[in-house]
């Protein structure tokens, strides 16, 4: 049986094989990403690897582990950078100090997949940002995508339904309502189902309710306590049940158009300036993002091959 620290090795070389799911030729999320980026043309070597502003998490990951094997995750931070500073021969740069951390948490903690405040820090330190705790930092689209696509590669663990939420909420707040992978197991929280009932009008969020109306069914009456549960006898005569499933943000249309052209390299695609296109616009910039994430990935662990070799 492989022990843990092989199998974290197998799951990280793994990541050697991810393609791009479109061409990134002439892409404008490119372009715009080596703005004000003075590194964007110099590739990742041993000599650079934590110093290098665009040097991958899971290439960190991979390195330290190749480096100190599992011991790393206990370690103080000060004991890791003078670690870092002996075997490397550089100091490391705080950019990379913050997905050094970031890492750690993700291999000792859930607390990334349960708690939404420490999700939120999770998804900058990830995408070249520094986290700061005093303050909200709201994922964007691109950081989401890039993010699931990374933990795939770190450790797979179920989010709570704290930051499925956070996740449909940060989705929202960039006025986009349908989310193929790697977000689509948080579409039912942006698609935001709800009952409708078709006798009094209320409506009743699907996610946090039974489906049975709390006013025809008198829920609340004082009669009832702190029960509150339905009449079973309104029940019985078919009160209260006479509701709708409906949605909030339908994904449909989106989804049509995005199934169309999810393949098509950004450059390519005629986009005009409607609701539906304008959402499907933001998502081919989150897969670009993605995509340039994914081509970084397979780059530095090709450079760094000779050296990663086998644990």
């Amino acid at each position: 049986m492989a022990s843990p620290e092989q199998e974290l090795f197998d799951r990280l070389k793994g990541a050697e094989g991810v393609k791009p799911t479109a061409s990134l030729a002439e892409s404008a999320v490119e372009k715009d990403l080596a703005t004000n980026n003075p590194e964007a043309g110099n590739a990742v070597t041993l000599r650079n690897i934590f110093t290098h502003q665009d040097t991958h998490p899971v290439v960190i990951d991979f390195a330290l582990l190749k480096a100190f094997g599992l011991e790393w995750y206990t370690w103080e931070a000060e004991t890791l950078w003078a670690e870092v500073k002996r075997v490397f021969q550089m100091n490391i740069s705080e950019l990379n100090r913050a997905k050094v951390q970031t890492l750690k948490t993700l291999h000792v903690s859930n607390a990334p997949w349960d708690y939404w405040q420490v999700f939120e820090k999770t998804v900058q330190g990830l995408n070249n940002t520094v986290p700061h705790w005093a303050f909200m930092q709201i994922p964007t689209l691109e950081q989401l995508y890039a993010t699931m696509d990374m933990l795939e590669h770190i450790r797979v663990v179920d989010f709570s339904n704290e930051v499925k939420l956070y996740i449909a909420t940060a989705v929202l707040h960039e006025d986009v309502t349908f989310v193929p992978p790697p977000l689509s197991f948080v579409q039912m929280e942006v698609s935001q189902p709800y009952y409708h009932c078709k006798d009094c009008g209320h409506e009743y969020e699907a996610l946090f309710h039974d489906g049975v109306c709390d006013s025809c069914s008198q829920k609340f009456d004082p009669e009832q306590g702190l029960s509150m549960r339905p009449k079973q006898e309104l029940i019985n005569k078919g009160i209260g049940t006479h509701m709708e499933t409906r949605l909030r943000h339908d994904p449909e249309l989106v989804q049509k158009r995005w199934d169309a052209v999810k393949s098509e390299a950004l450059s390519k695609v005629e986009l005009e300036e409607n609701e539906v296109d304008i959402q499907v616009a933001k998502l081919l910039v989150a897969r670009d993002y993605m995509n340039i994430r994914r081509r970084q990935l397979a780059e530095q662990l090709v450079t760094l091959k000779a050296w990663l070799g086998a644990a």
